[in-house]
């Protein structure tokens, strides 16, 4: 017979003499990915405290980063550099186009693509965030040595290839 007011019953007891962590029951401790996901919650905080809460979202800027930079890059290869699908590139374009900041061009002898192009409106809110993004690398790398902010990159390319 079970007595329902035993221990057993209710669950575990907490060992108030247990060693936090010591069992082996603590995903976190020691968890390079967990150290990772803080890191990225903080410094989205910081970055939009800086942008402000209407900002393009990290991709979306990446992508208008990348037009910028690679003149006529056609959305196949956009989504492939931002690791996503091509209905997803879609959409961030879509959302580029709508606020003035690239437009697709016809490309001669291929009527199933476009390139795309930034605009003046666009390379003004890249310099925009240019400054502002400058701002907030200083800010979360403000409790590193440059040597160290080089290092942590270096280590998060390697983590991050495929």
């Amino acid at each position: 017979m079970v007595n329902s007011s035993s221990s057993s019953s209710r669950g575990a007891e907490v060992q108030p003499d247990a060693e936090p962590g010591g069992d082996g029951l603590d995903l976190l401790a020691d968890s390079l990915g967990y150290a990772i996901k803080r890191a990225q919650v903080r410094t989205y905080e910081v970055l939009f405290g800086i942008l402000g809460p209407d900002a393009l979202s990290p991709g979306r800027m990446t992508a208008l980063c990348i037009i910028a930079n690679q003149p006529g890059v056609n959305q196949t290869v956009l989504a492939e550099m931002l690791g996503i699908t091509r209905a997803g590139v879609v959409k961030v374009v879509d959302t580029l186009q709508s606020l003035g900041y690239v437009e697709r061009r016809a490309i001669p002898n291929d009527r199933r693509s476009y390139a795309l192009a930034i605009t003046n409106e666009g390379r003004a809110e890249l310099a925009r965030l240019a400054a502002l993004t400058r701002r907030y690398e200083e800010v979360i790398a403000s409790r590193i040595t440059q040597a160290e902010r080089r290092l942590l990159i270096d280590l998060l390319e390697k983590i991050a290839a495929p």
